[in-house]
């Protein structure tokens, strides 16, 4: 067996968490998942820390037997998450491609013309907001972390250092005038002041503008035992039932819909004042989706925590496989849920024995909890990765032909344990 423990618990039915909902405030949160006490998984730490000094934080989800919101109940303060971040969203190409399809989309459709402004909430680096040079339109990006934020206006991007709030958003209406749109990509279920931002986003926006949200689908987080993607900085993980429950508080509606292949799965959702657009069929057909798949029912979640117990049975099972037969397996990245996956299952340096990463900021330093080093990508390869960004599988099988024709593998965790070898090559 590893030598770290794991820290995942599946609790009995009827366990409620001591906490408000996040979205509606009632107090019928029921615990889902269990998975210990975690750091938080984009502070990385240096190597020779002595071990468990990182602060460690509950790291449980739970369901909102009033608005069916799932959530976690442990918030982490923003101000401590987010001020420096090591995250930047132009290292991979799927990325910038998608955004620039996106982009093109939303401009077609909605007529954007130069000249008009596009707010792009947690804008990172400005890889999205890049994207939208061809239209002409004015741009201004939303980063609460100073040194990506720094990497975005040394681009050329124009970008505030500051949180997405309502205040915020009353000094960029006062500046630059309202938003013909709004878009936020892996940020919705960051939020900490979850109704300041949305209450900001209705006072942005012009009469006819546009929000457009991505966020990681709930649903697809459950078809897929994505629970990886569980972690202190995803407050909230949605459906459409429980995003537009949210919104509607404010005077929002979503009246477009539909999934988007980015992120292992995520939900690309158009928001407008309610009644300024009419629904469209594509809202309709996705809430009939969700009530037959069970998305707002309790026991759905609990089969997917079961999903989750058996997961980590495969791929540790698998992991020790290599060990007992002397093969070396590294971590092929070091992304945020790739912490939650290894601490919760207890995968430690005696199953893999180092990470390897081409963002600079995480070179030196070692995944919190577990302590595996993250070292640079060169050089040397083991007998098999580990794919903890496994939502980016496809690209990797191309850039990786030559080194899986050679014999290597590819292990992916999710959405079920598979080694991708020379038939992939």
């Amino acid at each position: 067996m590893s030598e770290v423990k794991s820290r995942m618990v599946v609790p009995p039915a009827g366990v409620m968490l001591d906490m408000s909902c996040r979205c509606c405030g009632g107090h019928r949160v029921e615990l889902v998942i269990d998975l210990g006490d975690q750091p938080h998984c984009n502070r990385l730490v240096r190597p020779e820390l002595e071990p468990g000094v990182e602060p460690h934080y509950p790291l449980r989800l739970g369901f909102c037997r009033d608005c069916s919101m799932v959530q976690i109940d442990h918030t982490i303060p923003k101000e401590s998450m987010f001020s420096d971040y090591p995250y930047v969203s132009g290292t991979t190409k799927t990325l910038p491609a998608h955004f620039l399809a996106t982009s093109q989309r939303i401009a077609a459709r909605y007529d954007v013309k130069p000249g008009d402004l596009v707010v792009d909430i947690g804008s990172n680096d400005g890889t999205w907001l890049k994207q939208w040079a061809f239209s002409g339109a004015r741009v201004l990006g939303v980063e609460a972390a100073g040194n990506v934020a720094k990497l975005a206006q040394d681009a050329g991007v124009p970008t505030w250092n500051r949180f997405f709030n309502a205040a915020c958003c009353a000094d960029i209406r006062k500046e630059f005038g309202p938003a013909r749109i709004i878009t936020a990509a892996g940020v919705f279920f960051h939020l900490e002041e979850l109704h300041s931002v949305v209450d900001g986003i209705a006072q942005l926006l012009a009469e006819d503008g546009v929000f457009v949200v991505q966020a990681i689908y709930l649903g697809g987080m459950v078809e897929n035992t994505a629970f990886d993607q569980i972690y202190h900085e995803h407050l909230c993980y949605y459906t459409l039932k429980s995003l537009s429950a949210l919104l509607e508080r404010h005077g929002l509606e979503v009246f477009s819909a539909e999934l988007v292949d980015i992120h292992g799965g995520s939900i690309e959702a158009h928001v407008a004042r309610k009644g300024a657009r009419p629904v469209q069929d594509s809202v309709r057909a996705m809430q009939a989706q969700e009530i037959a798949k069970g998305f707002g029912e309790i026991e759905t979640y609990r089969t997917f925590a079961d999903n989750v117990l058996d997961l980590r049975k495969r791929l540790v099972a698998l992991l020790e496989g290599y060990k007992n037969s002397k093969k070396s397996v590294w971590a092929y990245g070091a992304p945020a849920k790739g912490a939650t996956l290894l601490n919760s299952f207890g995968i430690g340096p005696d199953l893999v024995q180092k990470a390897v990463e081409k963002n600079p900021m995480k070179v030196g330093l070692a995944i919190p909890g577990v302590r595996i080093p993250i070292e640079a990508e060169e050089g040397a390869r083991p007998d098999a990765y580990l794919v903890l960004a496994w939502n980016f599988i496809n690209e990797f099988l191309v850039k990786e032909r030559d080194y899986l024709a050679g014999g290597g593998e590819l292990v992916v965790p999710i959405p079920k344990v598979h080694a991708y070898g020379k038939e992939s090559a």
